[in-house]
């Protein structure tokens, strides 16, 4: 690997001799500038990787030369070096784009650390320009992060599907980002320019579903003061994307399956069908083939929708994009929370790397916006949940594992045995296999993570089919 490309700015001849010999011990490639005005040279010149810059100096002093380089290009790193009394002046560098100051004068061990993680993140920030570069060029997808080969196989698949009028099923855990796909594919589309109407069944009451999808007339029912357009109506010469289509009753299925077949509704109440045509993206996080055998999903609807399927990854089958998309996060909610953060340490990676990821890029997204809150200049170990410190799951991790739905029924209490009579079946299975996956399938101690008893626990093994063997 080629090492990085590092220019010192500073007056004083011999520290930078100094930090010459040190810094090429480290094999860097090191460049010398005595003065703001010839370290603006040689940045155009070397296009550094790094730059130490100090601030007092003559002629440009370091936060003009700051500004200049920033100009420049804002994606090379900038670590000011300063003397004590000029501290106050570092913090305004730093909220100038610098990334970080060490006073003078200094420990070289920690400069070497501070200049190691400076260039983490700019290989980090220069890997997810390069990627979406990439995408965009190949794909013209700039809202989806990844290199992995699963990510690349889905985003291959927008590429080809996109421009048809085909019928997209996408397949995938809560938190692994289906909305997001459907909206690329509508973006990429020859529907872009008309509307993308989302619906998730899985957070509308039975009662309302009908009416919600299909709409309804004045008086069709109690309650029905108003004429009511439905959402296939709003979707027209548009895409309608149907989340969580698991959820949906069968009787409503019977009427999507019509309406698809046909190119056809009817309002609730209305004598007379209306003509639709909307491009149909479907969603689901459950099993529709064991939906089927249940009776609790239609065959034929099934076939209907499995015209072209995406399959998602989960987050912990694609471990090689968590620090693209944790870095990603970071630069999205740093101005949001009105903070600064400069990187996630190389400890705290690796703990985000091993973690198991249950609530998928969704969970992700929420611990790098905890991380932020709760850190001053670099997200630590100790900035992040524990659970994921302890890489482990029990009750205290049970939000991660619901579905938006079920933790609006129960915010503060996520105990499965209170809660284990609200659960949707296919949240409550996901949560005793995660929690029997992570404790190596020892029942006795899901049973205890769970708050349930074994009894309970064994019984509900055999409902849901959980054996190692046939997963």
């Amino acid at each position: 690997m080629t090492k990085a490309n590092i220019l010192i700015i500073d007056d004083e001849v011999d520290l930078c001799q100094s930090l010459l010999e040190l810094l090429e011990e480290e094999e860097y490639k090191v460049f010398i500038a005595h003065s703001g005005k010839e370290g603006l040279i040689k940045v155009k010149e070397n296009l550094p990787d790094l730059v130490l810059l100090d601030i007092k100096m003559t002629g440009i002093d370091g936060i003009e030369t700051l500004e200049r380089i920033t100009a420049l290009d804002k994606d090379i790193s900038v670590i000011m070096l300063t003397a004590y009394q000029t501290v106050e002046t570092a913090v305004k560098a730093m909220k100038l784009g610098a990334y970080d100051y060490i006073s003078k004068p200094f420990n070289y061990e920690e400069l070497k650390i501070i200049i190691k993680r400076a260039l983490q993140a700019h290989d980090l920030s220069q890997e997810v320009i390069s990627l979406r570069h990439q995408l965009r060029d190949k794909f013209n997808f700039k809202n989806i992060i990844g290199k992995s080969d699963k990510i690349k196989e889905v985003l291959y698949k927008i590429e080809k599907v996109a421009p048809t009028n085909a019928t997209v099923l996408i397949r995938g855990d809560s938190g692994s980002g289906k909305e997001l796909i459907a909206k690329t594919i509508h973006q990429y589309s020859p529907r872009r320019d008309r509307p993308f109407i989302a619906v998730d069944c899985a957070s509308l009451p039975e009662t309302l579903i009908e009416s919600e999808l299909f709409g309804h007339t004045k008086g069709a029912f109690t309650g029905a003061i108003a004429k009511k357009i439905g959402k296939f109506e709003l979707a027209q010469s548009g895409t309608f994307f149907l989340d969580e289509i698991g959820n949906l009753p069968v009787n409503i299925q019977a009427k999507l399956l019509r309406a698809l077949q046909e190119g056809e509704i009817n309002r609730i109440g209305e004598k007379y069908p209306i003509k639709i045509d909307v491009r149909m993206i479907i969603a689901s996080n459950t099993n529709l083939e064991e939906d089927i055998k249940r009776g609790t999903f239609r065959e034929d609807l099934y076939y209907r929708i499995n015209v072209f399927s995406i399959f998602l990854p989960t987050l912990k089958e694609r471990k090689e994009d968590i620090p693209l998309l944790a870095l990603h996060f970071l630069n999205q909610f740093n101005p949001i929370f009105r903070k600064n953060i400069k990187n996630i340490s190389e400890e705290s990676m690796k703990l985000l790397i091993n973690y198991f990821w249950p609530g998928n890029i969704r969970e992700l997204q929420n611990v790098i916006q905890q991380a932020i809150i709760m850190a001053e200049d670099i997200i630590l170990p100790e900035h992040l949940p524990f659970y994921i410190k302890e890489n482990k799951i029990g009750a205290d991790l049970m939000p991660t594992l619901l579905s938006e739905k079920d933790q609006n029924n129960f915010p503060h209490d996520f105990s499965l045995k209170k809660n284990i009579s609200q659960l949707s079946r296919d949240t409550e299975r996901r949560i005793i296999l995660e929690v029997l996956k992570r404790t190596n399938w020892n029942k006795a101690k899901a049973a205890r993570l769970l708050k349930i008893n074994y009894k309970t626990l064994y019984l509900k093994i055999k409902e849901y089919n959980l054996h190692p063997t046939n997963l």
